[in-house]
């Protein structure tokens, strides 16, 4: 009964969005908004249907036995609505549908442009709502029904892990309509400024729930994995920093488009390559192609389709670039102006996502031609740094710059000023450290002149508070913040494996560890057993509690970490399963230093994509 109540309600979904298409055919525009709308709720009903079957532990119906089970506490039976192949896609299609629904809310000025965005809308919405239904079914039934289910993998049961995916969702899915508003204005020949102005919020909204869904992913990473980092160059990771790096660089051409009506044709391209990238993040973590502990799917077919659905969306919103943009005319522009440099970083950014992209398809490739390959940090930080040391700068010379000028001579002094700062100040950081490394020096060179430039930019203009572009100044000096942190974390962190047991003590550098107990616990569906560990470090104490759970439903073992945070840095601390014959163990101290560094900088990144979601701009 469950089941054929779901899968009447998603059959209910497609019949209206069908129709959709039927009615803006036959130019009945408002018939076709809201017949898609109501394929929308009907979308929305069904998902509301499969949180109740989770939370109920209805295991005849198929997601809800393969990813639960009744001892799962209800946030958790929450989380795994989403956190499987089948539940996420319904998630998907529910996103796609609630961007095009509150677009038809919010947008009441041009009806042809806004039926034409609804009809791109919801054919990207009906094509995977077809692939749900034929390939993903959530509302399986399974008969006899189970009395119990099969659980939830538990490093996917933590509270970021239920915010985590939505999140990443509401962006890289968020740049569906995206792709709408490009393929409307294509179509009705209004790919101008009044639309970079119209799409701008949109575009901006994706692009701040795409950063927070990453920087959740990282944090859960960095404490819920063990590995004691908080990027890891998982293809995965992958593929939600690639259309995070184009959907940067649309950000900025967008503005070239919005305030000097420029980068028409540019501007569309970049849109439609940022959601074939999240498309190919979806085929990546649903193909059953990686191994990941990112990815719930094992069904090469799901892939081919998947495949198939990013070759037909983005060939055919090629075709529609192709055949309607028009030649803009040509535009002599000053080197040393504002748009050159937005065009000069979002070069580098490309770059970087080219070799993101290679770096993460190329071993598939091998793969498939019984060929293996392993690509780690060592290929991305290698020949990345470089070259992220100059987009940095340019970064720090671009804002400053006047639209369509050449640089003046006092912006010429302030910029060598902060050079010098920078440089004098990242030689002391160098001597003082004794760190001779050249790679360390040019990174803190880079991220302080950004840094610096944007502090002394508000200096000057203090007493301005409306020439303040708020929005830029946090997302720059989170991004410098960001980067500073990262190499400060990567050269000033040390590591330490070490085997211990009861009432021993282990000192290295200026910390000594001593292990004081061992307690193993029953709590509802794991096993856990936890350690007291006394740190001491410069006459000051404190403790660590590592644990290891052994888990019944699945059977799975897994590690907690234990953290303490200081100003400056984290002692983190994760132990591995014992022998059962043996009292020693095998223990991985991380000092991590300026890790706090790295959220921060997120923090203001986020912030400042927020401001500019709400900022009315000229």
């Amino acid at each position: 009964m469950a089941s054929n109540v779901a899968n009447i309600i998603l059959i209910l979904s497609i019949f209206f969005s069908f129709l959709s298409n039927l009615f803006f055919f036959k130019k009945k525009i408002k018939l076709s908004i809201n017949t898609f709308n109501w394929s929308s709720i009907f979308t929305f009903t069904s998902f509301l249907l499969l949180i109740f079957y989770f939370s109920s532990s209805n295991f005849s119906i198929s997601a809800v036995y393969e990813n639960s089970h009744t001892l799962k506490p209800f946030f958790y039976k929450l989380s795994g609505t989403w956190g499987n192949h089948e539940g996420s896609l319904l998630l998907f299609i529910l996103i796609v549908g609630l961007y095009g629904t509150l677009f038809t809310l919010f947008y009441n000025k041009n009806i042809t442009f806004k039926s034409w965005v609804v009809f791109f809308q919801n054919n990207i919405y009906l094509i995977f709502l077809i692939f749900l239904i034929v390939k993903s079914n959530p509302f399986d039934l399974i008969i006899p029904t189970p009395e119990e289910g099969l659980g939830l993998n538990p490093i996917l049961q933590d509270p970021l892990l239920v915010l985590h995916p939505p999140f990443l969702y509401l962006g890289y899915v968020g740049f569906s309509l995206t792709l709408s508003l490009v393929l409307a204005a294509l179509v009705t020949k209004q790919l101008d400024s009044t639309w970079a102005k119209v799409s701008w919020p949109w575009v901006m909204s994706s692009w701040v729930f795409l950063t927070i869904g990453i920087t959740l992913g990282s944090v859960w990473a960095y404490y819920e994995l063990g590995w004691g980092g908080y990027w890891f160059w998982d293809p995965v990771e992958n593929a939600s920093l690639m259309p995070w790096l184009a959907g940067t660089a649309l950000i900025h051409s967008l503005l070239v488009l919005k305030i000097k009506n420029r980068m028409q044709n540019w501007t569309a391209l970049l849109a439609i390559l940022t959601f074939s990238l999240s498309l190919l993040g979806t085929f990546l973590v649903r193909s059953g192609i990686l191994n990941s502990v990112h990815a719930f799917a094992n069904d090469p077919d799901r892939g081919i389709f998947i495949l198939v659905i990013i070759f037909l969306i983005t060939t055919i919103s090629l075709l529609i670039h192709t055949f309607y943009s028009s030649n803009t005319t040509n535009y002599k522009i000053s080197f040393f102006s504002k748009e050159n440099f937005l065009n000069i970083n979002n070069l580098f950014l490309l770059f970087f996502l080219f070799i993101i992209l290679l770096g993460t398809i190329y071993p598939i490739i091998l793969s498939a031609l019984n060929e293996s390959i392993s690509i780690g940090p060592d290929y991305y930080n290698t020949i990345l740094a470089p070259f992220a040391f100059i987009f940095l700068i340019a970064m720090s010379i671009g804002p400053i710059l006047k639209w369509s000028q050449n640089i003046r001579l006092k912006d010429t002094y302030f910029l060598l000023i902060v050079f010098f700062v920078a440089l004098v100040l990242s030689l002391l950081i160098i001597i003082f450290s004794k760190q001779n490394e050249l790679i360390l020096y040019l990174g803190l060179v880079s991220s302080l002149v950004l840094i610096f430039t944007i502090l002394f930019e508000v200096y000057k203009i203090r007493y301005k508070i409306n020439a303040i572009n708020l929005s830029r100044l946090f997302s720059h000096l989170g991004v410098g913040i960001f980067i500073l942190a990262v190499f400060l974390n990567s050269y000033f962190s040390k590591t330490k494996d070490f085997e211990i047991q009861i009432g021993e003590t282990k000192k290295f550098d200026n910390v000594a560890i001593y292990l004081t107990n061992q307690n193993i616990f029953k709590i509802n569906n794991y096993l856990e057993m936890r350690t007291d560990f006394e740190f001491m470090e410069n006459n000051k104490i404190f403790t660590l509690n590592p644990s290891i759970r052994r888990y019944f439903q699945p059977d799975q073992i897994t590690s907690e970490t234990s953290i303490k945070p200081t100003l400056l840095s984290n002692h983190y601390l994760v132990i591995n399963f014992p022998d059962l014959n043996s009292k020693v163990i095998g223990a991985r101290y991380y000092y991590n230093f300026f890790i706090h560094g790295i959220w921060f900088g997120l923090i203001l990144i986020i912030f400042g994509g927020i401001l500019s979601v709400f900022k009315k701009r000229i």
